[in-house]
């Protein structure tokens, strides 16, 4: 369960910029120090608002669940909020109500967040809380066991989302055996199993300032940064982190899944393997997948699909870069009745790609969205704070903020031609979920 108390002033504190405009546009400058425990600390002004964000990344997600234990990352990432050496789960709620702080944490595949916001007057009180949590949590078992059914709650529900059963399908088929293949939170089975005794000791393992990220943002100044908030960290203890094996094995040949399911509609995903995000390919195939079907109505896949056939309720392609791999799918949901179809045109728009030189028309049109649309992606401290953490983790280069309009401006046709070659295998892994009847598949 995620901690998430927004006190009214708060709310009003961030809404009032918004109405104004006062937003961090501008991509703020950052600089990185690393504390004496090897914390790797980020940090950029951004006064338009009077508060302050706190982002965590821990190299934690769950990638490092071992074989047996799937969830294990992402119930020790939800579980770490529920209670402290000093604050049960009420008393840490309260203390957030009191001070209109908001904090809760995430898992992926690659990592952990924790994550603070807090107005600039109540910093110190904020700043606390946060590092108590990372700190010294202790697992409470009874609010743990709470934590564990609520996961297992969300894992039946997706049981009943098409996209979601196609999604965990997708991955276990193209992923093969490796922790990509599973689901974040684990399974059903998997999630009951896990005990304090295993929370603590994966908290212990990898939840380290040597293997951690903190960026810290907004209506504060380096200097203050380092009278005030660097005294609370460096307590926090390194210590040495086991190294996971990175290597990903992806499905061979042809890959078909079948689901049926009494739904009205069938579901499709079909896609490859792709590259990890640190590839110099990924720029790229950001600018083929805009193309393609980013979910603009002018992308390929919309024109053809939707527009022209009237086929497609909804149809989207995305490539997914991690760490150590990545994927690329195209989703379409669309009649039972016109599945076959579907697939057949979806995969033709796949292939042209592979042999026919993208236009200097739709080259520059996606580079024009894709450059236009950064910076607003990342507007607001939150989301900024996010992502340069993430920039620091899959060392892309502090500079890359000022770089990413160059690198994507800098990409060919003849470029997009060659990742199209050498990533896309239109009939690679394809699943649908349908009434298989209704949608002629056997």
């Amino acid at each position: 369960m995620n901690v998430k108390k927004h006190f009214i002033v708060f709310i009003l504190g961030l809404i009032v910029p918004l109405l104004t405009g006062a937003c961090c546009l501008a991509m703020p400058k950052a600089e990185m120090i690393e504390l004496p425990n090897h914390l790797k600390l980020i940090v950029f002004e951004e006064h338009s608002i009077p508060a302050v964000t706190l982002e965590l990344l821990v190299s934690a997600g769950s990638w490092q669940d071992p074989q047996e234990m799937k969830g294990l990352a992402n119930l020790t990432a939800k579980s770490i909020l529920l209670g402290t050496r000093s604050l049960s789960f009420d008393e840490i709620n309260k203390r957030l109500d009191f001070i209109g702080a908001s904090l809760d944490a995430d898992c992926t595949r690659d990592f952990a967040l924790i994550g603070m916001q807090v107005l600039k007057k109540d910093l110190d009180a904020g700043l606390g809380l946060f590092t108590e949590v990372i700190i010294h949590p202790t697992f409470p078992s009874a609010d743990v066991d709470g934590q564990k059914d609520d996961i297992i709650g969300s894992l039946r529900s997706k049981e009943d989302d098409p996209i979601e059963v196609a999604n965990k399908a997708f991955n276990r088929a193209l992923f093969v055996d490796n922790p990509y293949a599973s689901p974040v939170e684990g399974t059903e089975k998997s999630v009951a199993e896990i005990g304090t005794t295993e929370l603590s000791s994966f908290y212990s393992s990898f939840y380290r300032p040597n293997n951690s990220i903190l960026v810290i943002g907004g209506d504060i100044t380096l200097r203050e940064v380092k009278d005030i908030i660097v005294p609370k960290l460096v307590e926090w203890e390194a210590a040495g982190i086991s190294e996971t094996p990175s290597r990903v094995e992806f499905a061979e040949g042809v890959v078909n899944v079948a689901i049926d399911k009494p739904v009205s509609q069938a579901t499709i995903m079909l896609g490859c393997p792709a590259m990890e995000r640190a590839s110099a390919d990924y720029y790229p195939f950001q600018v083929l997948n805009q193309i393609l079907g980013s979910g603009d109505l002018s992308s390929r896949l919309m024109v053809e699909l939707r527009i022209k056939k009237g086929l497609a309720y909804a149809v989207e392609s995305y490539p997914e870069a991690r760490k150590h791999a990545g994927s690329f799918r195209v989703i379409i949901q669309t009649k039972a009745s016109s599945a076959k179809e579907s697939i057949a045109l979806a995969r033709k728009e796949l292939e042209r790609l592979r042999h026919e030189p993208v236009s200097e028309a739709e080259l520059q049109a996606a580079k024009k969205f894709l450059t236009g649309n950064f910076p607003l992606k990342y507007s607001q401290q939150i989301d900024y704070a996010k992502f340069l953490a993430q920039i620091q983790f899959y060392g892309l280069g502090s500079d890359y903020p000022d770089r990413y309009a160059s690198l994507i401006n800098a990409v060919t046709s003849e470029e997009i031609l060659g990742v199209a070659k050498k990533y896309i295998a239109p009939e690679n892994v394809t699943v649908i979920v349908a009434d298989l009847k209704k949608a002629q598949i056997k």
